[in-house]
């Protein structure tokens, strides 16, 4: 049976303050708390800029063992033109992420290609950076476009062992090919909402037919990953809730992410001897 990693596309943001964070949480402490309560994460970020290898560190220092990090590669590799640039970019982007990949934190690394990126045009760039990234590393596919949906990309990224990402997204539905040896789900809304703060929509009807694709086509992997970002349904950490719910998994406790070290309940003391609770989702 596969292992299902649920988490958010991101951990900073200031409407999560107060209904998830604490009020007056400072941002240096988002990362950390979020990990109180998921074990893993999407960071969307890299897909603007590549991270420092300082801040991989940060991130690797202030989560607990057993947390997993899945990061975009930037857009400079899959929205440009220049390959050389794009090359450089993405040699730059790995070699950041050894701190991530010394601590065991490391998970599927993502190519998310625009709508506009189409085949055939763009088969030999998919390619390519099928080749560049190294095999040692979990690689997901994020393609927007119904015409790479052909036996040809399923046999390409079958036999780099790149995973389809299963977007949920306006516009284009990939279908459930299982080319890897993960299944990498992102639920992605549109842009309409601009408050984070609560749910706002009910998109269980999409989460369902997810839990169908899981159960059928998803058998054969080890590792499931299914990030929410907050478009989806107005609340990431709460939408992940409900997916988990929808699975048929333990809920996520959210109010960990407002307790103090050891404390039980909201409201109780730390424990006596400074035990930090250490469940998880």
């Amino acid at each position: 049976m596969a292992e299902f990693w649920l988490g958010c596309s991101g951990w900073a943001y200031d409407d999560w303050v107060g209904p998830f964070y604490p009020p007056g949480t400072p941002p240096g402490e988002f990362l950390e708390r979020y990990a109180r309560v998921f074990r893993t994460v999407e960071v969307d970020s890299s897909f603007y800029r590549s991270p420092t290898p300082f801040l991989v560190r940060r991130w690797a220092e202030r989560t607990p063992d057993g947390f997993r990090f899945a990061l975009k590669v930037p857009r400079d590799v899959t929205h440009e033109a220049d390959d050389a640039q794009g090359s450089a970019v993405l040699a730059s982007f790995l070699a950041s992420l050894a701190p991530l990949r010394s601590r065991g934190k490391l998970g599927p690394i993502v190519l998310q290609f625009p709508a506009s990126f189409r085949a055939p045009a763009g088969v030999a760039k998919l390619e390519r950076l099928l080749e560049e990234v190294p095999r040692e590393y979990d690689l997901g596919v994020e393609l927007r476009h119904g015409s790479w949906w052909t036996p040809g990309t399923k046999a390409v990224l079958a036999e780099r062992r790149a995973a389809l990402v299963w977007s949920v997204v306006p516009g284009t539905e990939p279908p459930p090919w299982v080319t890897g040896e993960f299944v990498y789900c992102r639920l992605v809304g549109d842009r309409a909402l601009t408050r984070f703060d609560r749910l706002q929509r009910d998109r269980r009807a999409d989460l369902e037919r997810m839990k169908a694709r899981f159960a059928d086509e998803a058998r054969s992997v080890g590792s499931i990953y299914g990030y929410s970002n907050n478009h989806f349904m107005g609340f990431g950490p709460a939408t992940v809730g409900v997916l988990a719910e929808t699975l048929g998994l333990p809920v996520p406790d959210l109010s960990l992410a407002s307790r103090a070290p050891g404390q039980r309940t909201l409201g109780e003391p730390d424990a006596p001897d400074g035990t930090q609770r250490t469940e998880r989702f």
